[in-house]
Parts: C-alpha cells; structure tokens; sequence
C-alpha cells in the first residue's frame, strides 16, 4: 500500500516543484514551508519518508533532522541542499541522516531514491483515490462540487465522512462562518485543518480558542490573529453550549466589519454536544453534524492503521504497524465514546506495552482500554455482526434528533409497519444492505 511522503523546503516554490514531480510519479505527497509545522505534521501523520531543504532560517535542516529523529528514529530522511561544507556534511551524518542530494537535483536519480523507501501509488489506489471525493450529493440532498484533494489530518473513509467533509467545503465557499457538531467523533479540530488547507493556507497553523465572554474580548482575540502574517484565515472557536450560537453569529459580523484583513475570514464554531435537536434548526444551512465514530467503522480503521504505524515506528517495532483479526474486530466493533483521541491512546498504548514485534492483539487493545475480554465471536460470524451493529448505530443516529419515531423510520424504510419500538427494530435482520456498510 502507498504511504505518504514529506517535502519541507521554505522555498515555497521549490516545495511545490518537487511536490507537483513526486505525484505526477504517483506518490501521495504532503509540503511543508516551516520546519515547525512539518514537526506538527509529524506528530500526526505517519510518514515513508522525509525530504527536507538544509538552508532554512530559525531552524535549519540539522536541527529539524534532530527533533524529527526523537519522533522517529529511524525514519527515511533525505536532505537536499545546495553545496554543503564538511564541517555541515558531519553533522547530519551523526545525526543519522539517510541521504544527502545536492540541488540541482538529477531528477532521475531522485527518483530512484525516492522509490528505495515509499511505494508509489498502484492504478487501483490511484482510481480509489479520485472516487473518494467523487460524492455527489450531502444530508440535505443538495448538489456539491468535490473537495479539491484528499484530507491529510480528518479521516474521510466512510461516506458519512466524506458528506460531512463535503458539506463543510461547500459552506466554507459562501459563508464566512460554520457550526459543527461534534456528536462524538471528537475529530472536528481535524476536519478544521483539512479545510484550512483547502482554503489557501498551505501549512499556516490553525488558531483554535473558546469563545471569550464579552465581544471586545473576542474582537481582539481576532484581531491579533489575522494581524499575523504567518496565521491560518480559518480560526477554530470552541462553543459550550447551543445558547452561545447567537453571540457567536454577532461575532462574526462585527469581525467582518470591524477587523482589517479579513476578506477571507473563515470562524468555524465547534459544539461538543450529542444532541442535533435543537442546534440545525438555530444554525440553518451554516451547520453540520459530525457524524460519531461509531457509525464510521472505515474511518475508525484509518485511525488505528495510522496510530498504530505511528507508534511502531518509533518503537522500532514495525509488525506492530498490524492488527491481528481478532484485535481488526475488536477495533471495528468498539463504539469509542472518547472519539479519536481514544483510538489513539488505545492503539499506540498497546503499541508501546507490547514486548514482540508482532501484529497487536485484541488482548494488547482491551488491556489499554481497561475493558472485560467479552466472549469471542466465531470468524465466520464477525462480518454479520459488524454489519448488525452499523444498521443499529445508523438506527440511533436517525432518531437522535427527535424528529423520527421508531414506525415513522420504519415507514422510511418500506419495512413492517407493525414496528413500533427500538427493540423490534434491533431483532430485524439487515434491512438494506447499504446501512451496514463498513
């Protein structure tokens, strides 16, 4: 399978060259212009290999080289610079740096090297990457254009994953702000910074705050951010309750009036609630619903195959970066009410308690979660009852919001209209396949 490359260069056109070369030879490639985003993205995303520029200002290739290595000893790491003297030439290498390549580049022979350590793209991954964002339609039936690549930080696996990407894409061009419930996915930070990159903002971090108490607290919050050159123009801003939504509208029409520099203003509000009742009806077509992990099992399994090659890499135990079928289940079948932050605790603490390097095992997953082992389900009956659990959890997700009974959604469904309560729904066998869809 393709893994992903980094290019850091502060040069943002020579980033961009050697970005643009990586995929057109099929690489999936993400760039960075400063070192200290690129350590961010490090934190997050698990890489193949680094490519980095050695003249940099604040932090140079060296230093970058040093505090990427704490993260992962023994990632790939190819510097490319002009001319280097001796003295500069000892010190990556004691630092363990993998390659050295001077500029100009032979691009054949970069590639070459390049191609030692990452895996390009096969057509059927390349063919599957263009249909992930080929979705036509979101939760309000409305027609949108497709987000201009795949994200990097938010997991968009599931088609509710990639609606919701989908939908915040589409508002993000005719609003200058969004709401987004966070129903328990806890991954909205995420979504925040794939949209911040669409946008414009390259690898300019992202501002994320509470919502202050008064507006002249907010306002000047705001106004430090976007009077930053080197600041994101999608802010974060954390809501606690769906009674803030009108304070939070007020806000950003006094930003838009009352701040220079904010043409391209983007606040994006996030409420961590689970109840959707009242917050569409205050928030209109500028709201959208994070669906909850427990009905994206796919993106569920693109989070833990991520901690997990993360935390196997820096352990130097790579089989690690593997779920056994049984811990694969365990994954799956679990409803993770922390979200994604509990996929990442669960999957790189049995990472680092694990003594073999071996694929994790269930029981590694279950000791990190401080969970009972249940009793196991027979290999030939894990793929029904995974399907099972999605068609329940779509079925609690519809009626959530209040505004479906149980013999109304069985109505929407074509099925008995004799259904009256949720138990009766739970005894049916797959209504329609698609709503078990992993």
């Amino acid at each position: 399978m393709a893994g992903r490359i980094l290019v850091l260069d502060d040069e943002e056109n020579y980033a961009e060259m050697l970005q643009d070369l990586l995929r057109e030879n099929n690489y999936r490639v993400d760039m960075a212009t400063r070192p200290e985003r690129a350590i961010d993205q490090l934190e997050e995303i698990p890489y193949d290999l680094v490519i980095s520029d050695y003249k940099m200002p604040v932090m140079d290739g060296a230093d970058f080289l040093k505090k990427a290595r704490e993260l992962y000893p023994n990632l790939p790491f190819i510097l490319v610079s002009g001319l280097m003297n001796t003295p500069e030439l000892v010190k990556v290498a004691n630092m363990s740096v993998t390659l050295v390549m001077e500029k100009p580049l032979d691009t054949e022979a970069f590639l070459a090297q390049v191609a030692r350590f990452s895996d390009p793209m096969t057509p059927e991954e390349k063919e599957a990457q263009a249909n992930e964002i080929d979705v036509s339609s979101v939760e309000n039936g409305e027609s949108v254009s497709s987000y201009p690549s795949e994200p990097r930080f938010f997991s968009a696996v599931s088609a509710s994953g990639k609606r919701f990407m989908l939908k915040l894409w589409s508002i993000s061009n005719q609003s200058k702000e969004i709401f987004i419930l966070d129903s328990g996915g806890g991954d909205g930070e995420l979504a925040v910074k794939d949209l911040s990159g669409w946008r414009g903002n390259g690898d300019l971090p992202v501002n994320t705050l509470t919502l202050p108490e008064t507006k002249e607290a907010a306002l000047e919050k705001l106004r430090l951010i976007f009077s930053e050159f080197d600041q994101s123009n999608t802010v974060c801003i954390r809501i606690s309750d769906g009674s803030q939504i009108r304070r939070a509208r007020m806000l950003t029409e006094s930003a838009a009036m009352e701040i220079d520099g904010t043409d391209n203003m983007l606040l994006v509000y996030l409420l961590e609630a689970e109840n959707a009742a009242t917050f569409l009806p205050d928030t209109g077509d500028i709201g959208v619903v994070l669906p909850a992990l427990k009905i994206r099992p796919s993106d569920v399994a693109s989070y833990a195959r991520r901690f997990a090659k993360i935390g196997s890499e820096r352990s130097g135990m790579k089989r690690c970066s593997e779920f056994t079928p049984e811990a694969a289940y365990l994954v799956l079948s679990n409803d993770w009410p922390g979200g994604y932050k509990q996929v990442q605790e669960a999957v790189m603490g049995a990472v680092k308690s694990s003594d073999l390097d071996e694929p994790l095992t269930a029981e590694l997953l279950q000791d990190a979660l401080g969970i009972v082992p249940a009793d196991p389900v027979s290999p030939d009956a894990r793929l029904q009852e995974l399907m099972k659990r999605a068609q329940s959890a779509y079925f609690d997700a519809e009626l959530a919001g209040g505004a479906l009974t149980v013999s109304g959604l069985a109505e929407n469904l074509e099925l008995d209209p004799s259904i009256q309560t949720r138990a009766e729904l739970d005894r049916l066998p797959l209504v329609k396949r698609e709503l078990g869809t992993l």
